[in-house]
């Protein structure tokens, strides 16, 4: 894979500071134009960097899909017990987008990505 340049490392630090992609990448120096088309995650080794961190930060918080899943599910079932159909909804919704499921098909962004294989493993869990 491909190194990341100084300025694709000033933006992934950025993010990974502010959590605002067009904030970041205005601090990391990229122009306007850019900023506004998205290009700075097209590049795979920036991807590729930002999942990194992620899941790295996923590992030492003890989160993972299944955790996620676990506790908007309790979420759901406690609106539901408590008569709040919005809160159900947003949990539902919460999970739905965590699978990959909330995407329209023919997206051009998810058009070529499937659900990854755990995130098969963990619905089925709950079908």
């Amino acid at each position: 894979m491909k190194r990341l340049t100084l300025k694709q490392q000033k933006f992934i630090e950025a993010y990974v500071r502010c959590g605002v992609l067009r904030k970041a990448a205005r601090q990391a120096g990229y122009s306007e134009k850019t900023v506004l088309s998205g290009g700075i995650m097209r590049s795979p080794a920036v991807r590729a960097a930002l999942e990194k961190l992620q899941a790295e930060a996923m590992t030492r918080a003890g989160i993972s899909l299944a955790s996620l899943l676990d506790e908007l599910e309790a979420a759901r079932c406690l609106a539901m017990e408590k008569q709040t159909p919005a809160s159900a909804v947003s949990a539902s919704m919460g999970k739905a987008k965590l699978l990959g499921l909330d995407k329209p098909k023919g997206d051009k962004e998810t058009e070529d990505e499937g659900i990854e294989a755990e995130n098969v493993q963990v619905l089925v869990q709950f079908i």
